[in-house]
């Protein structure tokens, strides 16, 4: 029987590519492509085992410590819950497709002559992955492209106020138009747990949105700086009880600060 160990590498580079981009979806956990192209190539190094004496045992871990490799060199882990998220991925998609690809193999691979299946030499991995790859490709691809607008509305944002100064990261808000109606000044909304407002001190500024509406407890900010960048213009900050988490940032920006920082 031949083998081409050539065509089971490609194949096997092709499905942890596919199965690494599909993990980065279903987690919604950006990396760059060449760690993925790196780790792929690792895990398909996986195929020399095949002719290496080992029992079942023995392949079981060398197949889970490869795993651990590829996700450690695929996505930036920043805790063991990432990890355990990325690892519940990568195996629960690994067995979708395992148990699809033997599926699809069993009913179009096989003919039958009697009471008798023969395997007539068709395999479907390599049209499965002609026909999977422009789909997964397509969606990572997205989301990419959904992460970088996101990160170009991430800035770094440095707020002095009195003796105080705030160093974070702000999400540029393009619906957050709330002004003052004394002086119409945008507001820079930050919640309570990271810097705490008296109310003898604060301007209240009524807000209404979509789904809430209330008084903010505002202050005049001494200084902004926004990406190494002074900004002239006087803006208030205002606090809310509601955390934020927006892609790492834990302030607001206001729209009016778009056209500032072109």
């Amino acid at each position: 029987m031949k083998v081409y160990v050539d065509l089971i590498f490609f194949i096997n580079f092709m499905f942890d590519l596919l199965l690494l981009m599909t993990v980065s979806i279903e987690c919604k956990i950006i990396s760059k492509k060449s760690k993925l192209l790196l780790s792929s190539f690792i895990g398909s190094l996986s195929t020399l085992l095949l002719f290496l004496p080992l029992n079942n045992f023995s392949l079981f871990l060398f197949k889970l410590i490869i795993s651990i490799i590829m996700l450690l060199l695929a996505f930036p882990i920043k805790s063991s819950e990432v990890f355990k998220t990325l690892f519940k991925s990568l195996y629960g998609n690994s067995i979708i497709l395992g148990g699809l690809l033997y599926f699809l193999n069993n009913q179009f691979s096989y003919k039958q002559e009697g009471f008798i299946f023969i395997h007539d030499g068709t395999s479907l991995n390599l049209i499965i992955i002609i026909v999977s790859s422009p789909i997964i490709f397509y969606f990572y691809m997205k989301m990419m492209r959904k992460e970088k607008e996101k990160k170009n509305l991430l800035h770094k944002v440095i707020i002095k106020y009195k003796d105080k100064s705030f160093n974070t990261l702000g999400y540029l808000d393009t619906g957050n138009n709330i002004k003052d109606p004394y002086k119409r000044r945008s507001i820079i909304i930050i919640t309570s747990n990271d810097i705490r407002l008296s109310i003898e001190e604060s301007i209240l500024v009524p807000f209404k949105t979509i789904d809430n509406e209330g008084v903010l407890r505002c202050v005049e900010i001494d200084e902004l700086i926004i990406d190494d960048n002074l900004i002239k213009n006087k803006y208030l900050l205002g606090v809310i009880s509601k955390d934020i988490d927006i892609g790492g940032a834990r302030c607001i920006l206001p729209n009016t600060l778009e056209e500032e920082l072109l």
